[in-house]
């Protein structure tokens, strides 16, 4: 009977594999698909923008005859700078990561030696299961973090590309009864901004809502290895081949959860209420079984679980805290530039007069017109990326992690003392405060994760001010 469920629970296991792996692999054509059709629109806008400038420089402006094209240009031209803005961070997003993992991988924080002995998560019976549905989510997470960029930084520079161009067309045209028909297309760029900019508001609610349902049940993958290692939360009071069998109904459970019941997931409590934690310590170490690999398991969480994720927390807090720093220098810069411009156009009014007309009017006036719009995207970017906050949520839980090792790392330490024969306390209590230290590790990195989802949550996208 037993060895029958097992069966079916394993052929049902299977089939969700194969779908999962179907719609991974659907997923990433249609994203290639969708690339490839924003490359050839933006290659088919940007071609008669510059053959129409083009046909300006080369007929001496003849072409201002061509009303049509006069009246197009600038809006062609400014739907091509968006087009492109958002396929070149796609294209520059790979490359980027590549990168980055190669900065950490060269030149890390820290450290993490890893002794060749012990075992990985996947290696233990029962765990590969969980182990490949974390990697088919993480494939979807990044995606959606990728399109929520995207869209972000699209919507943070309309704003400001709108009040560029409605302020280029009153300092061309401030006083003319007939203005030409170009300054009449930058008019109607500016409401086309504005339109994208309203559609993208109605269609988008809640932006960030695919992005962190792929990273929430990613990290419940992620965390339900370490618990089926540690032998806790649902796995408590059960035997390998139990555990097992409970390893696929909780992956069920997990996929199949909507948005809602994830977040329910991340608890980790039992249905009653009753917190893990407690239920350990109600039944107390005499109710658990045995388990001769005890140190082989605590090795396994102290250097796969705690190590690698301290490792991971002191690079991103070091990238985190210099693209703040890129961002906010930025911001300053704009600033500064903009006073230097303003103390510039002072002095030279006071020495040549207001009646000037030569490049410095023309430079001063570029240079107003475009500092704001600038300052004004780079800020709603960076609220947008929160580099700030979230590199403070890791501080935090980079400081209780290291509590977490310290402790798990003496329970090793006696564990070899008892192996070896030394006279201390049996292995069954010491495997009893190991899963006591795993069950507040896991509670520790599942508030990082509620306080990351308070952070990253939008109900709409970040706009410039």
């Amino acid at each position: 009977m037993h060895m029958g469920r097992a069966r079916g629970n394993d052929v049902q296991f299977k089939i969700r594999l194969a779908r999962s792996g179907v719609e991974a692999k659907s997923c990433l054509n249609r994203t290639h698909i969708i690339n490839r059709g924003i490359c050839l629109v933006g290659l088919s806008l940007t071609l008669p923008s510059i053959g129409a400038f083009a046909a300006g420089s080369r007929m001496t402006w003849s072409w201002l005859r061509w009303p049509w094209l006069q009246l197009m240009s600038p809006v062609i031209a400014t739907w091509c700078g968006l087009w492109w803005l958002r396929v070149i961070y796609f294209w520059l997003r790979k490359p980027f990561y590549e990168r980055r993992e190669q900065r950490r991988n060269e030149h890390p924080v820290v450290t993490l030696q890893i002794p060749a002995g012990v075992k990985k998560l996947e290696q233990y019976d029962g765990a590969r299961t969980l182990h490949d549905a974390q990697w088919t989510y993480i494939k979807r997470a990044v995606e959606a973090q990728g399109k929520y960029f995207a869209n972000g930084i699209l919507v943070a520079v309309l704003p400001p590309l709108a009040l560029l161009l409605l302020s280029v067309q009153l300092l061309l045209t401030p006083h003319d009864k007939q203005p030409p028909l170009w300054t009449i297309g930058l008019i109607v760029s500016e409401v086309s901004c504005l339109v994208i900019l309203v559609y993208l508001a109605l269609t988008s609610r809640e932006p960030t809502a695919e992005w962190i349902e792929n990273r929430v049940r990613t990290e419940l993958f992620r965390r339900e290895q370490y618990l089926f290692l540690a032998g806790v939360g649902p796995y408590l009071t059960m035997k390998s081949s139990e555990a097992a069998d409970e390893v696929l109904r909780r992956r069920g459970q997990i996929e199949g959860a909507d948005t809602h019941a994830l977040v329910g997931l991340v608890a980790l409590q039992e249905h009653s209420g009753l917190a893990w934690l407690e239920a350990l310590h109600h039944r107390g170490s005499s109710e658990l079984s045995s388990r001769p690999d005890v140190i082989e398991r605590m090795e396994s969480y102290l250097y796969y679980r705690i190590g690698k994720q301290l490792l991971w927390f002191a690079n991103e807090i070091r990238d985190l805290e210099e693209n703040d720093r890129l961002w906010s220098r930025l911001l300053t810069g704009a600033l500064l530039a903009a006073i230097l411009v303003a103390a510039g156009h002072v002095f030279h009014m006071l020495v040549e007069g207001s009646n000037d007309t030569g490049y410095w009017k023309v430079v001063v006036g570029a240079a107003a017109i475009v500092l704001p719009p600038v300052g004004t995207a780079c800020l709603s970017i960076k609220a947008m990326y929160n580099f700030r906050g979230r590199s403070g949520v890791y501080v935090h839980e980079e400081g209780l992690l290291h509590t977490q090792r310290g402790a798990l790392e003496a329970l090793i330490q006696e564990a070899k003392s008892v192996e070896a024969g030394i006279v201390g306390r049996d292995l069954h209590k010491i495997d009893f405060d190991f899963r006591a230290v795993a069950l507040r590790t896991e509670q520790s990195l599942s508030v990082e994760l509620l306080q990351w989802m308070l952070l990253m949550e939008r109900h709409e996208h970040e706009l410039a001010p």
